[in-house]
């Protein structure tokens, strides 16, 4: 999470609400070429600065994560502090890949201990309201899906240690991103079906198309309020 060049491989935007293309595609494309021209440590810098700019444009925005944003920016922030003070490239992907590891541990831990994170996180992002946190299946359902984050992570991680020993930085960045794109997508949309199958018998539940219809329009709503507000001043 705390990884700017992880940006295009991590979840992918919900229902469109945040961001472009652009902003996972940029991190990787700025090291790239900053990194032939003036070395590592301004390719880390331009990299990071561009992430720093997409979460300070989320928080304007209303993300749904907009709480976790100031440590997912602080996290981003040392990352590449330290990648610049060492100019080492090994510990500033190092860093990446044992972020995703934590990542991973910490999901998969807090489910086997009964506090979930991602239980805990979800209401956040969709909207579920007290009648369906509090429900069994709610409970069971969010338990699968944070082992299917949390080994994910650990799947993601494995790989790119595995890639970063046989090919170029370059190569790395961008086999990491045609790999691990496609793999967090499955994770988020295969968890927003189980969800749906799961939560179907609840009272009252209107289904996972339209809470996600619900908050986008929400979040649509809150942006253009903001930009009215922003011409007004």
């Amino acid at each position: 999470m705390a990884d700017p060049l992880d940006r295009a491989s991590a979840s992918p935007p919900l229902i469109g609400m945040e961001g472009s293309p652009l902003d996972s595609v940029m991190p990787i494309v700025l090291f790239i070429a900053v990194d032939k021209v003036l070395g590592l440590p301004w390719a880390i810098g331009a990299a990071t600065a561009w992430s720093i700019k997409v979460g300070i444009q989320r928080k304007r925005r209303g993300s749904p994560i907009g709480k976790f944003l100031p440590i997912i920016t602080a996290g981003i922030v040392i990352r590449g502090l330290v990648g610049i003070a060492t100019d080492s490239e090994a510990v500033y992907f190092g860093i990446g890949i044992a972020t995703k590891v934590a990542i991973g541990l910490v999901v998969i831990g807090s489910a086997l201990i009964g506090r979930n994170i991602v239980a805990r996180f979800a209401p956040l992002v969709f909207g579920f309201d007290d009648a369906t946190v509090a429900d069994p299946a709610y409970t069971r359902a969010m338990g699968v899906i944070a082992w299917a984050v949390g080994l994910g992570e650990l799947a993601s991680a494995a790989f790119d240690v595995w890639l970063y020993n046989r090919s170029s930085v370059d190569g790395y960045l961008v086999i990491r991103f045609v790999v691990n794109w496609p793999l967090t997508t499955a994770i988020m949309l295969g968890s927003i079906a189980h969800l749906g199958r799961s939560l179907a018998h609840i009272p009252g539940f209107p289904g996972m198309t339209a809470l996600l219809e619900e908050r986008m329009l929400h979040y649509e709503t809150a942006v253009r309020s903001r930009r009215r507000g922003v011409t007004e001043s």
